[in-house]
């Protein structure tokens, strides 16, 4: 993971010494070191620096940066975990080392240590050797000051040298007054890969820590290239530094001090599990991801506070935009107005033209009438030679049509009379049956009337009947049955009720369905009316030939006229409908309907166009026609496309291609179908068979293939077609019928369309019975809930009412009274005498019917032979007639006729001048015309003009732009040219009208602005401004929802590889531990208990007897004890990369034999791990070790002791 940039987060850039793997992402770049980072570590521990700060009495301008440390510890305990015995030999942590193993350290070692004025040293140099180093002596001799001197150079504070609570308080006492202050330096190797910065510092970087005593004197760091020269004095290049060579002198493992080394040898459980935290600097990533959780929440309160306090700014700015864009508004307003006045000027074309096409149309009227009279004049002018033997033959066919006309005329008289003859029996018989109707119909009401007297008096007999006794027997049992009627029906009153609610929701539930269907069904028959007025177009069409559009579908003609009418607005060419290119290569008709079925039916009334303004104005002339979405859909291909860019190969032997059947006349065409439709991929053959037979191939593992370019096969008779995917085959199977409009004359495509039109009816059929019945399931649930419901209101007013009828027969009283007897015989009587009486009128009825129908034969034979004879009349009066006229015009003779043929003549002559009139006409409004074009057009240009002004101008924040317009205000003959036709919305009356009211708001709106003081400038400014600050906050409003997300996640990552980052360091710290005790003839392991956060150490004397194995560290002796926690700190150290360890009286408590043993191991490690420096400190008598060039000892003088008084005094620094 990169370093997070948040301002107040914790980057986590101080890992421990793994960090350099590239596989590892706990691992820390250099470059991601940032001042957010040293931001966070200063707010954390503040106090460190304000305790310096304090102590520095001088007050000078020392900012003591060095003194950073870790971040406040996490509160929260990780689960436990035990280091097991056997080191993961795939960890991530595996060959990790600033210095490669093998060969001597490179980058990072300590070269030469340089102090003056420093603690107890004037000045002292040491160089070191880049192996092992030990420096003893005797106490006060300084050894501990060139661990500090080390420490202070490279970063530490004071406080972390356990020798002072303030850098000044290292400073030499004995220097006196005088002294100006302390300069250290630390000299290191900066060589190999790992070295930082060659380019810059060379081999070697020297880090000088200055000291100042006096007032405006330099405190600090300054970085030395290999020749001396000063690059930086910047504590973050100090960071850098340190970070690229692993150097880690605030590590108690890097650099042990005495009070270090004390504590951990001295310390507890508790103590030596905190030491192994902080030495592998797991404590501080803990505490660093504790620090970005309360970050995390702190971010979250900000974001929450800014989104509630941003609304204000929201409001201003939308009220500042308001202000701004009043002051626009009158440039737009301008900018309408002078669109409005280009509508009236293409308004006033328009007009002009169609009075131009009114005139045209006049002249070609007066052209084809004088076409019709010249036409006139030649016959006349042939009739003036008629012969004498025509009038004669004339004559005598006109006495025939005569004397046959006389025939007719009395033949028609004879069967007029005999006509009227034969009706008047029947006329007789129709007025008696009208009588016996109106008999018929009073006897009925005879009858009903005697029947309905009859019941009534029954009807009184019944309810006079009975005495008092009955009736109380009457009233008992209906007591009795009322109760039971009422229990009877309140038990069905709530299952009743239930079944109503049921049958409610099923009637519901089929409301969804029943719309559906009826969806479907106004779709199919849309489609139906479709289809219908395809043929009608194909009907009502005249000489279209084999290239009727209407077969391509019905908005194809009109589409195509409307374009061949405005070919010249295009600014590309244009194809269209596809079909009316493609033809049926000759012989291979049988394939006409597959090919066209391959093609697809929505592709052969397409148009095509070559770039996005065409593609527009196309649009446009669709609507103009009334295209549906699915009538003559466009395709827009590429302008390079207009050329044949494809050489479709042959097909394949024995079966055909749909390039190879139809051919193509249009290079845009055939380009479309081979892109689109694949034409040049689909094969054609005569059966599946024989397709599969010569197509398709078997390979060995049962996979399938097709040979050649070929995609998809289509197979005669019924456009079945296959292909293969991923090897398997797959048959699809076509069930609609096949058409073929491609190539065939218009009566072909009529009875494919009528095809299509019984297929859709029978769909429209199918439709309807589904329709009807989902509508009847409908109508009988609705019907059924009804009756339900209704016997519901029923059941429960029959309740109330027997609970009604109950009531009022237990509260009567007994009566009896007699009824005299009602005598009915005479009603009886009545309804007798009725019903013969109607009986009768029946019988005669039918008899007149029987004679009228046996008479009317006779009258409709007489009809038939009157209508054929008056049509056989009229026909000879006609020709009679044309006889006549014709007779007439010989008889008249020569000088009549000559007289119509001068007449005839001198209407041509008419015609004529009234031609030449009109043509003067049509000229004269081409005039018009091409006047009112070029106003329009300049107009238009204006318009343009002015558009382009304003566009700029808003494009400039409302301020106008000098010569942002490229455009002339006196345009050109080629300008005006280019300037396309608009048709315009409204006519000129409209169009003046609309003008008129953008002038009187215009000015309306330039009073209103003069009344205010504003300056539109200001307000422009004044909104920018609320905008930009608005889109700031937003903007830092979502960085900071996206930082969050960011430190979540990374987080809750870095959280889980730091509990296998410790896990993995406990293990190789416990096999390091056995494997140095083991050096001893002992053993040892360590137990980590994460949990209390606890470390103990088992140890065992013998590696072979397990007997001497112990747990309690405190049961050993001096020297073991020491041994043992030397091995324990080595092992830890093993985890580290730092190219050097500083170890200061790190045998404190050991015997002789114990130091020897511990040196000699200390040493044969040491070696071992040249890759890495070693700085032992002790003051102990290192005589008897043998030095080489891997190991230099340095033996520091012992101070000068005086006792004299006033001389020099050895000082031990108090550290509470």
């Amino acid at each position: 993971h990169r370093s997070l940039t948040c301002p107040t987060t914790q980057s986590f850039d101080h890992l421990p010494s793994q960090r350099k793997d590239s596989e590892n992402d706990l691992s820390m770049d250099i470059d991601e070191i940032d001042d957010g980072r040293k931001k966070g570590r200063r707010k954390n521990h503040r106090d460190d620096d304000d305790y310096e700060d304090k102590e520095d009495d001088d007050g000078d301008d020392y900012n003591d940066d060095d003194n950073i440390s870790s971040p406040p510890p996490n509160k929260k305990k990780k689960k436990s975990s035990s280091a097991d015995n056997t080191a993961d030999q795939h960890s991530p942590m595996n060959d990790r080392h600033i210095n490669p193993t093998g060969k001597p350290a490179e980058a990072g070692i300590i070269q030469e240590v340089y102090v003056e004025n420093f603690m107890c040293h004037r000045k002292l140099s040491v160089k070191l050797c880049r192996n092992v180093n030990f420096i003893h002596g005797q106490n006060g001799s300084g050894k501990s000051a060139i661990l500090a001197a080390i420490q202070v150079c490279l970063g530490a504070g004071a406080r972390r040298t356990h020798r002072a609570r303030n850098l000044k308080d290292l400073v030499r006492k004995e220097a006196g007054a005088d002294c100006s202050g302390a300069k250290l330096r630390v000299t290191l190797l900066n060589k190999g890969s790992d070295g930082f910065m060659p380019e810059v510092y060379g081999d070697t970087i020297t880090v000088e820590r200055c000291i100042s005593m006096r007032s405006g004197g330099f405190n600090g760091y300054k970085l030395l290239d290999q020749n001396g020269k000063e690059q930086s004095r910047r504590k973050a290049d100090l960071d850098a530094m340190l970070d690229q060579l692993n150097i880690q002198v605030e590590n108690p493992v890097a650099v042990l001090d005495q009070e270090e080394a004390k504590k951990f040898l001295t310390g507890k459980a508790e103590d030596k599990y905190a030491f192994f935290t902080k030495a592998t600097e797991l404590e501080r990533l803990d505490r660093c991801y504790a620090n970005i959780n309360d970050n995390i929440m702190e971010q979250n309160d900000v974001k929450q506070r800014a989104r509630e306090g941003i609304q204000g700014a929201i409001d201003n700015t939308r009220q500042l935009q308001r202000e701004w864009e009043q002051f626009q508004e009158i440039d737009r307003l301008e900018v309408d107005l002078q669109r409005c006045r280009a509508d009236g000027s293409w308004a006033v074309y328009q007009e002009m033209q169609e009075k131009l096409d009114v005139d045209m149309r006049e002249a070609t009227k007066f052209s084809r009438s004088l076409e019709k009279r010249r036409a006139e004049l030649i016959n006349y002018e042939g009739k003036l030679n008629v012969t004498d033997d025509e009038e004669i033959a004339f004559k005598n066919q006109l006495e025939e049509l005569t004397e046959e006309a006389r025939a007719a005329a009395e033949a028609k008289r004879k069967l007029e009379q005999d006509l009227k003859i034969a009706e008047n029996p029947i006329k007789a018989k129709e007025r008696d049956m009208k009588i016996l109707r109106t008999e018929i119909k009073n006897s009925q009401k005879k009858l009903t009337s005697a029947r309905r007297r009859l019941d009534q008096a029954r009807n009184d007999i019944l309810e006079s009947q009975g005495n008092a006794a009955e009736e109380e027997r009457t009233r008992t049992r209906k007591i009795a049955e009322t109760e039971t009627d009422l229990a009877r029906a309140k038990e069905r009153v709530a299952p009743l009720k239930e079944q109503v609610y049921k049958l409610l929701r099923e009637y519901e539930d089929l409301e969804g369905p029943k719309n559906t269907a009826e969806e479907a069904h106004n779709g199919t028959e849309r489609q139906l009316n479709a289809v219908k007025n395809k043929i009608r177009s194909l009907q009502s069409e005249a000489g279209g030939g084999n290239k009727s559009l209407a077969m391509f579908g019905p908005k194809c003609g009109p589409l195509y006229e409307l374009v061949q009418r405005n070919l010249r607005r295009f600014k590309g060419p244009v194809a269209g409908p596809v079909g009316m290119y493609l033809k049926i290569v000759n012989g291979k008709e049988k394939y006409a309907k597959i090919a066209e079925f391959a093609i697809g039916n929505g592709n052969l009334d397409r148009f095509i166009v070559t770039n996005q303004d065409d593609l527009n104005f196309m649009e446009r002339l669709r609507r103009e026609v009334g295209c549906g979405h699915r009538d003559c859909s466009l395709y827009k291909i590429s302008p390079r496309s207009t050329q044949e860019k494809y050489n479709t190969p042959a097909p394949p032997n024995g079966v055909e291609t749909v390039t190879s059947v139809v051919s193509v006349d249009n290079a845009m065409v055939f380009n479309f179908l081979v892109d689109s439709c694949k034409i040049d991929e689909s094969a054609l053959a005569d059966s599946k068979e024989d397709s599969e037979d010569k197509l398709l191939n078997k390979e060995g593992n049962g996979k399938r293939s097709i040979r050649g370019k070929v995609k998809k096969v289509f197979c005669l008779p019924s456009g079945d077609f296959w292909q293969v995917n991923k090897g398997l085959l797959n048959i699809t199977s076509n069930d609609r019928p096949l058409k073929q409009t491609i190539g065939v004359d218009r009566s072909a495509a009529i009875d494919s369309a009528k095809h299509e039109l019984k297929a859709i009816q029978k769909e429209l059929d199918r439709n309807e019975r589904e329709v009807k019945a989902i509508k009847d399931q409908s109508k009988r649930a609705k019907v059924e809930w009804n009756q339900r419901n209704r016997e519901f209101a029923s059941l429960t007013g029959n309740v109330t009412k027997m609970e009604q009828l109950l009531e009022e027969l237990k509260d009567q009283a007994e009566t009896s009274e007699e009824v005299p007897t009602i005598d009915t015989t005479e009603f009886e009587n009545d309804i007798t005498v009725a019903e013969e009486e109607v009986e009768d009128l029946k019988k005669k009825q039918s008899t007149i019917s029987q004679d009228i129908e046996s008479l009317q034969p006779e009258v409709e034979e007489l009809k038939e032979k009157l209508d054929e004879t008056a049509s056989r009349n009229v026909k000879i009066l006609d020709d009679m007639e044309k006889v006549e006229a014709k007779l007439e015009d010989i008889v008249k003779g020569q000088n009549r006729r000559q007289e119509v043929v001068d007449k005839c003549r001198v209407k041509v002559q008419e015609r004529e001048y009234a031609l030449v009139q009109q043509e003067a006409i049509v000229a004269e409004s081409k005039d018009h015309v091409a006047n009112a074009l070029l106003v329009a057009r300049k107009v238009q240009y204006k318009t343009i003009c002015q558009e382009r002004r304003l566009e700029a101008k808003e494009a400039n924040g409302g301020i106008a732009v000098v010569g942002a317009d490229d455009m002339d205000d006196e345009p050109s003959e080629q300008d005006l040219e280019s300037i396309e036709i608009v048709v315009p919305k409204y006519d000129s009356k409209k169009c003046q009208s609309r003008i008129a009211n953008r002038e009187k708001k215009i000015e309306n709106e330039k009073k209103r602005r003069n009344l205010s003081e504003a300056d539109p400038v200001v307000a422009r400014d004044k909104y920018l401004r609320a905008k930009k600050d608005l889109d700031s906050k937003m903007e830092q409003i979502e960085a900071i929802e996206q930082n969050v997300k960011m430190l979540i996640a990374d987080v809750k990552e870095r959280k889980r590889r730091w509990i296998d980052f410790r896990s993995h360091i406990a293990q190789m710290t416990n096999l390091s531990f056995d494997e140095f005790l083991q050096k001893k003839n002992s053993a040892g392991r360590v137990e980590f208990d994460h949990d209390n956060q606890q470390l103990n150490i088992i140890f065992q004397k013998d590696n072979t007897d397990e007997s001497t194995q112990t747990n309690d560290v405190k049961a050993l002796s001096g020297g073991e004890r020491s041994f043992t926690t030397l091995s324990l700190l080595l092992a830890i150290g093993e985890s580290l990369e730092t190219p050097f360890r500083v170890m200061d009286e790190f045998d404190v408590f050991l015997d002789p034999v114990a130091r020897k043993r511990a040196l000699q191991t200390l040493i044969e490690v040491s070696k071992n791990m040249e890759h890495r420096q070693f700085i032992f400190i002790t003051p102990q008598d290192l005589s008897q070790i043998p030095t080489d060039n891997k190991l230099k000892i340095f033996h520091l003088k012992a101070p000068e002791r005086s006792n004299r008084v006033g001389g020099p005094q050895q000082q031990t620094l108090n550290f509470e």
